[in-house]
């Protein structure tokens, strides 16, 4: 199948809701298991919770999971975070387990050294972490993003578009011709109804991570023997920047796996293999 079309096939079997909290409004699906731990999924750099629509069903036989959009009005990464908590009360849901990919990992940890135990797990997939050397790292592999932001919100953005697509398809690593297919017409569907306040927005938080206090090994203490890390071997971020995420985490959990930044959705099956096997795995040994 297509992009479009499990697309079409996830928003017909499953529900959308609003919520609104201090202003900010939260679009979310949740997959209601009670009484069972709630998976987190946190989306990456596009900011769309149907990155994740091929793992919602199969998870949910056995956890309650979430996904959600990051809200246009909470425009830092702090405000995020703090606007998740109260999304988080408000949904009733306690020691959350973040499943975070590339951008989403950077949130989970900035989310961990906002509210120490309060998590009950950490999934990081394709990320780095928001230790001081990656922040450096990333300013200098950034240092344009204010030009960048100024020119998205002035230009044509619908001539944009082609660009932005040839971009991410830019991140394809060795993917059969059917995964490339399904990589262009994932961002095809997406940028046809994708806005310039969204893509501005998202940038924006992308941008404001390099504002961060860096995380410290001692933020993820409490997680100790409770983090996977997901780690593809042709990733957008390095091998250096993959080893000091790890020096981070208090003996994680390591999987490597063949692909490029793009694996987390046209590799789905070994992905979800691989968060199952680790979940129960955590859940044995508590």
């Amino acid at each position: 199948m297509s992009y479009s079309q499990d697309l079409k096939s996830f928003q017909a079997s499953h529900t959308y809701k609003n919520i609104n909290i201090d202003g900010n409004t939260f679009k979310y699906v949740l997959s209601e298991n009670k009484n069972s731990q709630t998976l987190v999924m946190l989306n990456g750099g596009m900011n769309t919770l149907e990155m994740w629509m091929e793992y919602v069903d199969n998870l949910a036989q056995d956890y309650q999971v979430l996904l959600f959009d990051y809200p246009q009005t909470l425009k830092t990464n702090q405000e995020l975070v703090t606007g998740i908590h109260a999304f988080f009360n408000k949904l009733n849901i306690i020691d959350p387990i973040f499943i975070g990919a590339s951008d989403g990992g950077m949130v989970a940890q900035i989310y961990v050294q906002k509210y120490p135990q309060e998590v009950g797990g950490l999934v990081l997939i394709s990320t780095g972490g928001l230790d001081a050397n990656t922040i450096k790292s990333l300013k200098k592999k950034y240092f344009f993003a204010p030009i960048m932001l100024f020119y998205m919100k002035h230009c044509n953005y619908e001539k944009l578009k082609p660009r932005l697509i040839k971009l991410g398809m830019g991140h394809i690593r060795g993917e059969s011709q059917e995964q490339i297919n399904y990589a262009r017409d994932m961002f095809e569907t997406i940028f046809k109804d994708y806005t310039k306040e969204k893509d501005v927005h998202i940038t924006g938080l992308l941008a404001d991570v390099m504002n961060q206090i860096p995380v410290t090994k001692d933020d993820f203490k409490a997680l100790e023997g409770k983090i996977l890390l997901i780690l593809p071997n042709q990733d957008f971020f390095s091998g250096k920047m993959q080893e000091d995420l790890i020096q981070l985490m208090h003996q994680p959990e390591i999987k490597y796996i063949s692909g490029g930044h793009l694996s987390t959705v046209l590799n789905v099956d070994e992905y979800v293999t691989t968060i199952r096997a680790f979940l129960e795995k955590m859940n044995n040994e508590s």
